[in-house]
């Protein structure tokens, strides 16, 4: 494919792209070495270099945050959050050489879209702010956050060292569609221990893996169905995926342990649904006193709470961001996205949170991440001008 533009680019979209190159070619997932360490220290020079106040807030090993601010006076505030750790190479070839391609301009690489091109275009609108002079009625903060892609402890970090603004803005791919709601999610494991046994008298045994077919098949056949009738205007149903089972040693042996992985999506207002999972599991294993059953929170989930997200269209937030967009000419109707996010947890801090940023999330994580050049454009241009509408 020949590498094209259509036309010279401005200096609006010429700083944000060249900007969004340069975090690409910044490795920052879990396989490379530091992760988010360097794309961090990379940040906050490049906003002091243009007088931006900028400092790292570490989290974990040398991984940090990286926090930018304008100051204001004592109105509302206003966060800016786009996370710095993105997917490994995996099938993508050249993941980290960006590259401009197609007559519509554009952008492939590793975190094109998720989400190094919205890290750019929040970070370009600090500085455009900042070179304009104009007066903020409040703080603006760019909050760049590690580990968004395992746990999200950057956006716990921020919430425990107090944070807290008025509203948020997270730039997860949305095609520039404003989101105002997304689910949930728990990441339950349902541990069997049974006893094992010669698999020539698979009756002295109590097979684990038997027992964990059986809990699988009441997850899909049982509690499924229960939760397609459980909706959400803007997120559809509650949604349940068994997607591990590991168990046994040898085909010649009763399987004594067999783990069952589960990823439980919770629509806003859903009750404690490892106790579903847990009562579930009981019916079906409860009353064989040599079978041993723990159903618990895994780490990604348990360590920070992943729960849903939804703001109230009217609030004022939402209604700013709606307006410019329907000034840009932009869909401005609110939708809700099935992927969770930051959002989430500043949400439930207490932030007003609203979902919007360049690209397709359907392109996220895959072999061909790419984002056009015009929506990391017109995404810098929306980011400044929410920004001095609720903080002008």
């Amino acid at each position: 494919m020949i590498a094209h533009q259509q036309s010279p680019l401005t200096e609006e979209q010429d700083t944000v792209l060249a900007l969004t190159q340069e975090l690409i070619r910044i490795e920052s997932h879990s396989d490379a070495p530091g992760r988010e360490a360097q794309i961090g220290r990379f940040l906050v020079d490049w906003f002091n270099h243009r007088e931006v106040e900028a400092e790292l807030q570490p989290v974990v090993d040398d991984r940090s945050n990286v926090i930018a601010r304008l100051p204001g006076s004592d109105g509302p505030s206003l966060m800016l959050c786009g996370h710095l750790d993105t997917m490994p190479a995996g099938a993508m070839e050249n993941a980290f050489s960006p590259r401009i391609e197609g007559e519509n301009a554009i952008l492939h690489g590793r975190g094109a879209c998720d989400m190094k091109g919205v890290v750019a275009a929040m970070a370009h609108t600090l500085v455009e702010i900042k070179k304009s002079g104009a007066p903020l009625s409040g703080d603006l903060i760019f909050a760049g956050t590690v580990d968004e892609e395992s746990g999200a402890l950057g956006a716990k970090r921020l919430i425990d060292e107090g944070i807290v603004t008025t509203y948020a803005l997270v730039g997860e791919p949305t095609s520039l569609r404003l989101a105002t709601a997304h689910k949930g999610i728990s990441v339950v494991r349902v541990t069997l221990c049974g006893r094992g046994a010669h698999g020539s008298c698979p009756e002295k045994g109590i097979n684990a893996a038997t027992y964990a077919a059986r809990v699988a098949v009441a997850l899909e056949d049982d509690l499924r169905p229960q939760l397609a009738k459980r909706t959400h205007p803007l997120l559809g149903t509650s949604t349940i995926n068994v997607g591990r089972i590991c168990g046994g040693t040898k085909p010649n042996i009763v399987a004594e342990v067999c783990e069952l992985d589960i990823d439980r999506r919770i629509l806003p207002g859903e009750s404690d649904t490892v106790e579903e999972i847990r009562a579930l599991v009981d019916r079906i294993c409860g009353g064989n006193e040599g079978l041993r059953v723990a159903v618990e929170l895994l780490p990604q989930s348990s360590v920070v709470p992943h729960g849903p997200l939804e703001t109230d269209p009217a609030s004022p937030l939402a209604k700013s961001v709606a307006s410019l967009c329907r000034e840009l000419n932009l869909n401005h109707r609110p939708i809700g996205v099935s992927y969770w996010t930051d959002g989430g947890l500043l949400a439930t801090a207490g932030i007003e949170t609203v979902i919007l940023g360049p690209g397709d999330i359907g392109l996220a994580h895959g072999p061909n991440e790419a984002v056009p050049i015009v929506e990391l454009k017109t995404a810098a241009r929306l980011y400044t001008s929410v920004a001095l509408q609720l903080l002008g």
